[in-house]
């Protein structure tokens, strides 16, 4: 399904995110954090409008939460209500078990 604004290469970024998330579900940040503390120390250098593009499409499908800071800033995080989806489905999909 094609949508304006989502690549396959912005799905990959979304995945990231989401995997990332699985292991911090407490993790919250802004655009410019998520590229540099969730991907980039992961090894993985994306450039920020696809990093912004995966989470307002993250969010857009009630996986994750956006919030205004006090700085004016967007701040993501996990929607804790999709959390256990999000574990059985990565489980689930897992090329360990």
């Amino acid at each position: 399904m094609d949508r304006p604004g989502v690549s396959e290469n912005n799905n990959v970024v979304a995945w990231l995110i989401l995997g990332y998330l699985c292991s911090h579900p407490d993790a919250k940040d802004t655009v410019a954090g998520v590229g540099k503390w969730w991907l980039r120390t992961e090894g993985i250098d994306i450039d920020m409008r696809r990093v912004r593009s995966a989470l307002d499409y993250l969010v857009e499908w009630g996986w994750l939460t956006s919030m205004m800071s006090g700085s004016g800033c967007t701040v993501y995080g996990l929607n804790k209500e999709r959390q256990p989806t999000l574990q059985q489905f990565l489980q689930g999909h897992s090329i360990l078990h």
